[in-house]
């Protein structure tokens, strides 16, 4: 469903024309040296809207501008609305250059949104002004958590302005200390005498001055919409006015609403369930043909109707005379003719294609059977579009009402969850979608065939997170033999992995706790000749294998599902699958001892994707090389490229830089910094129980904490590393390590003279890791250029075998055979069997 933006909610307001000029409040707002952010906080009727589209208009600099409503408690939505705004304002296409982070079926991390738009407005370099109009109606923490990280890194030439009712719950007390602030509330905002004298004169009310003027200041201490509602009052020759707001309404009524033509009033009634007044959509619901003229007039009569562009006709009602308009029209209609009246501006506004307008009408008035026959009829749009919080957002409240949610869109919600890893909820959808199928038997219907395949993945896919892999296993294959059904759901994007430089640390990834090859293989090789194949989902079977086999040592075989893979990633279009490929590729290619194609690799890389994660996470790799050829200085300088806010947080899979920052202080010899980067990723480590980077992180803390005398944590710390590679099958983790050799030699002499350990480790793996740990070396002319996996076919090569009796010798394909002695031939640079074999016949092999 493509998104309706309102081009009214990010245009300055106009200001009436008898509105005084607050020269006081100006000083407040123009104060030097400018500060981060000013808040504006009152309640409803102060004039924090009309003071701050005052100063707006009075700027010589560009400011964007967004009117809230409650729809924006969504933060895909809340954030492309700024973009836009910004946009607009700066006239630069920031919102186009960006929109890929919306593009995706899950709301991305919030440091990604917040500091794409930084590096953004570090660009524009000139002057901007941003206005966040009605932040009361942001409800979410996470919003208020990525508003307080845009304050904090927020560039000079920036200024935020915030209006709100009630309190904010952002970190305020601290921007204090920092003169971060400048805070305008009630006492500011209230009307001074003069003030109220200089409004009065502009509104051309006949007066005894002095008494009338310090009447309304006395009983309404200089509250805006009071001194307003005493004008208005004294025009109409009515009532008294009482300073209480909780008086509004009923003064409003009697003394406004009431002295209104019939029809009037019946406009007012009829329209004030809209959140923006388009004259064509009054006119249509009201049936009259001059809404235009009507909003012009209340808008000249000073009713509290704000014109809010002039170019697109648009108003809207102030929020006091909104919320008295509903309670008036709740007492006056009967509950019949609400609900007609809420589903014909429903209907139209459905009609005109503003569907999340017309959804959040409808939902709002209580009419759920048409809110959840739209929301079902445009799931698939939604869907595609990412607009995952909102849906989330509108099937809770259908639920909180206990209303039976039609089943696709209950699975739909589920998968949403999903993606923003609420494994709890997504829990409780699948148990109710499982019971609902008791009470009517929904899988059964073959127009539902599509979504029982869907429950099935999803299901797996849970296991599959929680780190269940033989239920994963046995959800998968039983999808393969039921067989995909090819529907609408079919092809819809999926990004499995929004910044993880290791797919092992996606979802997909089980948390790094691999079951062996053999079994890998077998469930594979019946996976792959599914229709599977055509699907996403494939590519990163093929990644997420290439990493195993890399810990297994099988780097040629790493390269061949490195090549599958990346027809996916470029089918696809998926950084998330060709960004990981490549760094494991490039790691594939140093290992080797190839470090100028490593380089090439990672450089085409950051070529193809625009991403600054994605480039922080290359440069880290690239810098690792530099570490592993002992260029510390060229080191430093890649891993240093991509500047960040705070370089030492782990935030959007930044925990390899982390980790190559540390290498880079322990090459420097500074140990005890180095140990504390590497305790810090552990604990984020442990805390998401991710096994591959806790045994990563546990050899480099095992290395500092040798080099700091501190032995004995070095051995504990490696034998819990040990433990785990052991269980797992991690071997290469542990012998890429520079120092890891002679770290595995001492730590068996102490384990033979403590013997403190409870927890034994196989000696056959511990003999496997010694007989493998080496240095890498870079490629010469002898044996050394050979992988152990090319020395196996060299040596039946050289045997006389053929290549059929070496696949069959080997557990591998002939065409496997035959790419391994293209690569042997190439490293020996010979060109036939002959040739290798004399090249060879003087080596012990």
């Amino acid at each position: 469903m493509q998104a309706v933006w309102l081009y009214s909610k990010t245009t300055v307001p106009k200001v009436p024309e008898a509105t005084i000029s607050r020269n006081r409040l100006y000083a407040l707002l123009q104060r030097t040296p400018h500060p981060r952010v000013t808040i504006v906080q009152a309640a409803a009727g102060y004039g924090k809207t009309t003071i701050l589209s005052q100063w707006v208009h009075q700027l010589d600099e560009p400011a964007a501008w967004l009117s809230i409503d409650v729809m924006d408690n969504d933060p895909s939505r809340f954030w492309q609305y700024i973009l836009k705004a910004v946009a607009q304002a700066t006239r630069q296409p920031i919102d186009e250059r960006l929109e890929h982070l919306f593009d995706l079926q899950y709301m991305p991390p919030f440091e990604l949104i917040v500091d794409s738009l930084l590096n953004e407005l570090m660009i524009i370099e000139s002057p901007l002004h941003i206005v966040l109009d009605d932040y009361h109606q942001i409800e979410l923490d996470i919003i208020h958590e990525m508003i307080s990280r845009l304050i904090n890194y927020l560039p000079e030439h920036v200024h935020l302005y915030i209006a709100s009712r009630t309190k904010l719950p952002l970190p305020i007390a601290s921007w204090r200390v920092k003169n971060w602030v400048t805070e305008i509330g009630t006492d500011e905002l209230s009307f001074t005498y003069q003030e109220v004298e200089i409004f009065y004169q502009k509104k051309h009310i006949e007066m005894n001055k002095t008494d009338f003027c310090r009447k309304i200041l006395s009983k309404t201490g200089g509250w805006a919409a009071g001194v307003q509602l005493g004008g208005l009052s004294e025009e109409r020759n009515a009532g008294s006015l009482n300073n209480s707001v909780s008086f509004v309404t009923e003064y409003i009524i009697q003394e406004i609403f009431s002295t209104l033509s019939e029809s009037t009033q019946q406009f007012l009634l009829q329209t004030s369930m809209l959140k923006v007044l388009d004259p064509e959509l009054c006119n249509a619901l009201t049936g009259s043909g001059n809404s235009y003229e009507q909003l012009s007039e209340l808008v000249d009569q000073g009713i509290f109707t704000i014109r809010l562009s002039p170019k697109k006709q648009t108003f809207r009602y102030h929020q006091l005379l909104a919320e008295v308009l509903e309670q008036e029209r709740n007492n006056r209609y009967t509950g019949e003719e609400l609900e007609n009246l809420v589903k014909k501006a429903g209907s139209l506004l459905y009609a005109r294609g503003e569907f999340n307008t017309a959804i959040d009408l409808v939902l709002e008035q209580q009419l759920y059977t048409l809110a959840d026959q739209w929301i079902n009829d445009q799931l698939l749009d939604i869907f595609y579009s990412g607009q995952i919080r909102l849906l989330i957002q509108w099937v809770d409240s259908l639920r909180a009402a206990a209303y039976p949610v039609h089943v696709e869109t209950l699975l739909i919600y589920a998968i949403s969850l999903m993606t923003i890893q609420d494994m709890e909820k997504v829990g409780v959808a699948i148990q109710e979608l499982d019971k609902r199928h008791e009470q009517d038997g929904w899988k059964d219907k073959e127009e539902h065939g599509e979504l029982v395949s869907i429950l099935i993945s999803l299901k797996a896919y849970v296991h599959l997170a929680l780190g269940n892999l033989d239920t994963f296993i046995e959800l998968i294959t039983k999808q393969v033999n039921r067989g995909l059904t090819n529907g609408k759901w079919y092809r819809a994007p999926v990004h499995y992995n929004p910044y993880h430089a290791k797919l092992t640390r996606t979802p997909l990834g089980t948390k790094g706790q691999y079951s062996s090859i053999k079994d890998i293989r077998a469930f594979l090789e019946v996976f792959r000749q599914t229709e599977f194949k055509e699907h996403h989902v494939m590519g990163y079977s093929y990644g997420l294998f290439a990493e195993i086999l890399y810990e297994a040592d099988r780097l040629d075989e790493v390269l061949l599902e490195i090549k599958e893979g990346l027809h996916y990633a470029h089918g696809f279009n998926d950084r998330g699958l060709y960004v990981p490929l490549s760094i494991l590729k490039g790691k594939v290619l140093m290992v080797q001892g190839q470090t100028a194609a490593a380089h090439t690799v990672w450089d085409h890389a950051i070529n193809q994707v625009p991403e600054w994660y994605w480039h922080r996470s290359i440069q880290a790799m690239k810098a690792l090389a530099y570490l592993r050829e002992n260029k510390i200085e060229a080191a430093e300088t890649e891993l240093f490229k991509t500047e960040r806010p705070e370089p030492l947080q782990i935030e959007l899979g930044q925990e390899m830089w982390l980790l190559v920052y540390c290498r880079l202080l322990m090459a420097k010899k500074a140990w005890q910094e180095a140990l504390k980067i590497a305790l810090q990723v552990h604990e984020y480590a442990a805390k998401i129980d991710q096994i591959d980077l806790m045994i990563e992180v546990s050899i480099l803390s095992a290395i500092c904490y040798k080099q700091l005398k501190q032995e004995s944590l070095a051995y504990v710390t490696l034998h819990a590393a040990l433990i785990s590679g052991s269980q797992y099958g991690y071997k290469r983790i542990f012998i890429d390590e520079p120092g890891f050799d002679q770290l595995l030699k001492d730590y068996q002499k102490y384990k033979k003279i403590k013997r403190s350990f409870q927890e034994e480790i196989s000696p056959d793996y511990l003999e496997e890791l010694t007989g493998m740990s080496r240095p890498i070396e870079f490629l010469d002319d002898g044996m050394d250029a050979l992988t152990a996996r090319e020395r196996d076919v060299l040596r039946l090569l050289v045997s006389g075998v053929s290549n059929k009796e070496m696949a069959k010798q080997l557990f591998l394909s002939e065409g496997t055979i035959r790419v391994y002695l293209t690569r042997i031939y190439s490293k020996l640079q010979v060109k036939s069997r002959a040739q290798a074999i004399l090249r060879t016949k003087e080596w012990d092999i």
